[in-house]
């Protein structure tokens, strides 16, 4: 039978996206997150850890491009602007090109945020990271080595399945980039972001995930669903979260030939 993985990104980001993803999981309607450790509050992580089990899995959204970093912006001085903030993904990935990034701070960044998340009770499963970074071009390869040097045994596949939009091919040609860096680690075969580029359908998912059981056993299909919109984000939050919240991928999922698995069945 075919797995699928229906991950939730951006656990933490804010709280509407936080409390839809606590819903959603309560109902068993997802099977997994990745939590931003250097916004969630502590409580929410809390929350989460009474969830966490194996039919709910648990990663780390690694995050190096949004917000400030867990460790003293002083100990990470290459990753931050002036006023102590990460560079958004386009200058960081610049500035790594450049020789500007130190890979000891990277790394130091990294282990920060795994730690918070064991400080909550919370034994990542998986890790994936922020607008995929590490699935860039010669930094991507640099952080899947941290994630494997710190104990991260399980990765997300980029391949921007079911993707025909300009940055969908970029974001292939980025994951053939770091194919290589991926060996050793546990992935999923697929990734479906069909409700990236479109609000959330039942036709939506059925196209997307029956492309993906064309070519993986194991799916995995990402998601961002929130209680509300985010201003400026292109991203479809509210439909997302009705779509799932409605139930009807389950009965979707059993006509395809599969079943839901959370990352820890990776």
């Amino acid at each position: 039978m075919k797995k699928l993985i229906i991950n939730c990104d951006d656990f933490g980001w804010d709280a509407p996206a936080t409390q839809a993803i606590l819903e959603l999981g309560a109902a068993g309607q997802v099977s997994s997150t990745t939590v931003m450790a250097n916004f969630a509050p502590a409580a929410d992580l809390r929350a989460l850890a009474r969830l966490a089990s194996p039919t709910l899995s648990v990663g780390l959204h690694l995050t190096l491009n949004a917000g400030q970093p867990l460790s003293a912006a002083s100990a990470v001085p290459s990753l931050v602007d002036d006023k102590g903030q990460f560079y958004a993904s386009s200058q960081l990935w610049q500035r790594y090109l450049r020789g500007q990034v130190r890979r000891e701070e990277i790394k130091q960044e990294v282990a920060a945020q795994l730690r918070r998340l064991a400080a909550a009770g919370l034994a990542p499963t998986h890790a994936d990271s922020h607008q995929h970074l590490h699935q860039y071009p010669l930094l991507g390869p640099a952080l899947l080595g941290i994630l494997r040097e710190l104990g991260v045994r399980r990765v997300r596949r980029l391949t921007a399945t079911g993707r025909l939009d300009g940055r969908g091919l970029v974001l292939q040609v980025f994951a053939a980039s770091s194919q290589l860096a991926l060996r050793g680690f546990a992935t999923p075969g697929a990734l479906v972001s069909t409700f990236s580029t479109e609000a959330a359908s039942a036709a939506g998912f059925r196209r997307g995930v029956a492309a993906a059981f064309r070519q993986a056993s194991v799916v995995e299909f990402m998601s961002h669903p929130g209680l509300s919109e985010r201003p400026g984000s292109p991203l479809m939050r509210v439909p997302e979260y009705e779509f799932w919240r409605g139930g009807a991928a389950s009965e979707i999922l059993r006509e395809l030939g599969g079943e839901l698995v959370s990352y820890a069945e990776v």
